[in-house]
């Protein structure tokens, strides 16, 4: 047995990420049985034992704090958490990563953890801020929102770090209409409530609007944030006729699966279809072509998180809530084209 062996030496050997070890650790979901496998197996070879027992586990839950992950398949989100656990770790607090469904309420899950763990605070990765008000009721310990921002839930003890989503796909709308792209199709979540997939759809209204032309509604096309989601509605649309020059993906993850779709359909990205995407996940960087995208800092985002919990357990003032800028990376799936104003819109068979 090894001694001082860590959960990064775990990870390492096992070819994971730390957030992985401690899913396997702490039995959480979104692990498959392979990787289970493989870390399960380099805690064996060193002999490693996570530093409490279930006893030790118990007493201890007032040093932790509670991330709340929604979804198991978000890589931007994996990266954001990736870069928690060593920040959250340096101040002496324990890491616990919760994941929920994609439609789970993360407001609940936060009343739960607390009433069973007595956490000393809670980050939140994903969802929605909307009425969480009177959902948010726990004892004065600081509740993150990364990557959403909450400054409409006017509570002392709620912080947030967020990119200008509106801006930034503003941004995004624009660098495609500079090109001369005018029958631009947007792919994103639901537009049922106030979250970034809101502010990132009103970003492209008022990209179209700055130019005099109306975004057509019937150009937004719904899908899931993943990419069998992505692909499975990006090819009925190519099954349906579409025609669109440009396609706007809010995630990189969607973008990724269209540009699958694209693909099997006889579409070249870009010189049938521009393709721009949202996030700035590493893997944009591998596509063929690579993928130009707007890109959100997963590091910067979780380092203010974390800054912003240690202000709020120690209580000291300044502001509750931060935005960052993303950053357009220019990639190689975006090409000029000549305008055609006239033709705006889906062209259906």
């Amino acid at each position: 047995m090894q001694k001082n062996v860590t959960i990064w030496d775990i990870a390492k050997r096992a070819g994971v990420g730390i957030s992985t070890v401690s899913r396997v650790l702490n039995g959480s979901a979104g692990v498959n049985e392979a990787t289970q496998e493989r870390v399960r197996a380099a805690i064996a070879e060193y002999g490693y034992a996570p530093n409490n027992n279930a006893r030790q586990l118990k007493q201890r839950q007032a040093d932790a704090v509670a991330v709340i992950v929604r979804g198991t398949g978000s890589m931007f989100l994996a990266s954001i958490l990736e870069c928690l656990q060593p920040r959250i770790e340096a101040l002496g607090l324990r890491f616990l990563a919760h994941y929920i469904d994609e439609h789970d309420d993360e407001a609940a899950a936060a009343r739960t953890i607390y009433a069973e763990k007595k956490v000393r605070g809670l980050v939140f990765l994903g969802g929605s801020v909307a009425g969480r008000e009177s959902a948010l009721k726990l004892p004065a310990i600081p509740c993150i929102y990364a990557t959403l921002d909450a400054r409409t839930v006017r509570m002392e003890n709620v912080f947030s770090v967020s990119i200008d989503d509106r801006a930034a796909s503003f941004a995004a709308t624009e660098y495609l209409l500079a090109r001369g792209h005018r029958n631009i199709a947007v792919l994103g979540g639901k537009l049922d409530a106030e979250n970034p997939i809101a502010l990132r759809y009103r970003g492209v209204v008022d990209a179209f609007s700055a130019r005099g032309f109306a975004f057509p509604a019937k150009n937004y096309i719904s899908a899931g944030f993943s990419l069998s989601s992505a692909f499975a509605a990006m090819d009925a649309e190519l099954r349906n006729g579409f025609r669109c020059t440009a396609v706007f993906a809010m995630s990189d993850v969607m973008a990724i699966g269209a540009m699958r779709a694209l693909a099997d359909h006889g579409r070249t990205v870009p010189e049938d279809v521009s393709l721009i995407g949202f996030d700035g996940i590493a893997l944009a960087h591998y596509t063929i072509p690579r993928l130009t995208t707007m890109r959100q800092n997963a590091e910067t985002i979780a380092q203010q998180s974390v800054a912003l919990l240690a202000r709020g357990l120690s209580g000291a003032p300044g502001p509750h809530h931060v935005t960052l800028q993303a950053e357009l990376i220019a990639g190689a799936s975006v090409r000029p084209i000549a305008v055609d104003a006239f033709q705006v819109g889906f062209s259906h068979s």
